[in-house]
């Protein structure tokens, strides 16, 4: 299976990486419009790529069309219109005063209808996260929200991030997913389900502390591997071997001292 992606159902088009403004200061679609040129973040803007064919400063209801690297996305929740509502994200408390709605207000930069199929192609997902970082920048934003992994990125942490994505040409964990302890004692990813339709629970006998590295690795793992059907291995960075194994119900896999 080719870059995680799995099943042949029509992806949801969603509002799955979102751009944080300060209140009040959203662009517009004219003003995004005029800053394709000169900005860079773009190669092209519409009207000829949306239904953008009023004289008035308002995008249609189905975004501004931006290309870049042949790719179309659509940003949507454009001022003066209404913003796009921010989940909840699942964030610690020192990451919820950059996202409160009194605070901030949420455009969405949505796959376009062509590419939503590839949404688990490492090459679009790098147009995707580089266009809202050009948008972010250009336009004074100050987060990123990557919304199936509960990810909030500070404006002032974003270009390392894509840098290190770069440099490594690998999956990068850091803005896709996140990785938190439940109840009985697990570590459960969040952001791999967008990619392979299953989520992985690192189980209690694994979990001594520290596991940010396996959780990394596995993440990294499935997300080429795909949706698991049948019990697998892997090797833990240390060596120990471990167990992939999918839960009943398929939603998520369990991984288990091997």
């Amino acid at each position: 299976m080719s870059e995680g992606l799995s099943g042949s159902a029509a992806p949801e088009i969603g509002d799955d990486l979102l751009i944080l403004f300060p209140h009040g200061t959203r662009p517009t679609a004219r003003r995004v419009h005029g800053q394709c040129g000169t900005s860079g973040f773009a190669d092209a803007s519409g009207p000829d790529l949306t239904e953008y064919e009023h004289k008035v400063d308002i995008a249609a209801p189905t975004g501004l069309g931006l290309q870049r690297a042949g790719l179309v996305f659509d940003l949507v929740g454009l001022a003066p219109g209404p913003p796009i509502a921010v989940p909840d994200m699942g964030e610690e408390q020192v990451m919820r005063e950059p996202i409160l709605p009194t605070r901030t207000e949420a455009s969405s930069l949505r796959l376009g209808p062509h590419i939503v199929a590839g949404k688990g192609s490492l090459a679009i997902l790098r147009e995707w996260f580089g266009l809202a970082s050009g948008l972010a920048e250009t336009f004074g934003a100050t987060t990123l929200c990557w919304v199936p992994g509960g990810v909030v990125v500070p404006l002032d942490r974003l270009p390392h991030h894509l840098h290190a994505w770069d440099d490594r040409g690998d999956v990068p964990v850091n803005l896709l997913a996140s990785f938190r302890r439940t109840i009985d004692g697990a570590v459960q990813s969040h952001g791999l389900a967008f990619f392979t339709g299953q989520e992985f629970r690192i189980e209690p006998p694994l979990v001594r502390g520290g596991e940010d590295g396996l959780a990394r690795l596995i993440f990294s793992h499935l997300f080429y591997a795909g949706e698991q059907t049948v019990t697998g291995e892997l090797a833990a960075p240390d060596g120990t071997p471990l167990r992939l194994e999918p839960s009943g119900n398929r939603r998520f896999v369990r991984v288990w001292p091997g």
